[in-house]
């Protein structure tokens, strides 16, 4: 009876409330997030098996990943500010597909690590201009009381491509890493076609003021804003952990095949597609907080499930309940960040 009510939630009257602009956004999102999914969860076992480096080596280079990414999604922010969403778009997705190219032929003819890092670094820096501009835009098309549901079916689309993704990229990594990045390089490509051809973007409003890195002190002036970055910082050192050392940890100490890991991080999509949007409707009722204190619980369920599972169907069953606490706080805490900003 649960799961009827849940899925009954996916009504024609609520999809209907959405305009074709917002479907082809999502669409693009999807398409851009397919790309990404394909490639990207196996660099990590790349890095172990063909290069041979360390867990604490491939930590650090993670971490300096996630330090660029920090910096260049502030700048990500003031580009769509400045020279629209739009733009931004279809320029990152442009050249983002070049240097999934780059990857190709660094995997592919073996020009070692720091080929690799820095060209990764290149596209982190594209992809975390790619996404402040996307989730803008779904605030952009969409009035306040439509967002919740509105982010949520956003993100089904771009679950829908980590579904996918990473199930094809589980096959192909066994017999070659470069591919993986190149056929990235062609969905990266076909996602800015998508943008260009077939979305309008919405006119917006342009900011006069101009970012400075000593503005994101101010956020210690607005108690509700710290309070929330702070948290969300705690949260996301746990979130963070799926891609590289979930990878690491089935792969290179459990066990587990590429394949099946790529099955997990399916899983993980399609669990997305089909309970974002449902349990969002569902939860609506509750606080936003209420519902990141609940994601939270579940993420810290989910997480400490993985370190005593050593087969897939018990990896599949860890992943189950990390993905209810993606689902639970992910469009509330974006809708919060939104109505406090």
């Amino acid at each position: 009876l649960y799961i009827i009510r849940l899925m009954s939630v996916w009504r024609p009257e609520v999809l209907r409330g959405f305009d074709r602009n917002f479907w082809i956004l999502s669409f693009g999102w999807f398409i851009a997030a397919l790309g990404f999914a394909i490639s990207i969860p196996f660099l990590s076992i790349y890095f172990s098996t063909q290069l041979g480096l360390s867990t604490s080596e491939i930590g650090l280079f993670f971490v300096g990943i996630a330090v660029v990414r920090a910096i260049s999604q502030a700048v990500g922010g003031e580009l769509s500010d400045r020279i629209g969403r739009f733009g931004l778009v279809i320029h990152s997705q442009t050249v983002r597909s070049l240097s999934f190219v780059a990857l190709g032929l660094a995997v592919g003819f073996n020009w070692g690590f720091w080929w690799v890092a820095i060209l990764f670094g290149v596209n982190a820096i594209l992809g975390s201009l790619f996404m402040p501009a996307v989730m803008a835009l779904v605030s952009d098309l969409l009035p306040p009381e439509k967002r919740l549901n509105g982010y949520s079916i956003a993100r089904s689309a771009s679950n829908l491509g980590w579904a996918v993704g990473p199930a094809i990229g589980g096959f192909m990594a066994t017999s070659s890493y470069a591919s993986l990045f190149y056929i990235s390089a062609i969905l990266s490509f076909g996602s800015m076609i998508v943008f260009r051809l077939f979305f309008k973007p919405p006119p917006i409003v342009a900011n006069p003021d101009r970012f400075r890195y000593s503005d994101l002190l101010a956020v210690k002036d607005d108690k509700l804003l710290a309070v929330h970055a702070g948290l969300t910082l705690i949260l996301y050192l746990v979130v963070a952990q799926l891609i590289a050392p979930f990878s690491l940890y089935t792969v290179g100490m459990r066990g587990i095949p590429e394949h099946q890991l790529g099955m997990l991080f399916t899983l993980n999509g399609l669990f997305v597609v089909l309970l974002q949007f449902p349990v969002t409707r569902l939860l609506s009722h509750l606080s936003f907080t209420t519902q990141l204190a609940a994601g939270s619980f579940l993420y810290f369920i989910g997480y400490g499930l993985v370190g005593f599972m050593g087969s897939f169907w018990q990896f599949a069953f860890a992943i189950l309940v990390v993905t209810l606490g993606e689902v639970t706080m992910s469009p509330p805490g974006l809708t919060l960040t939104s109505r406090l900003a």
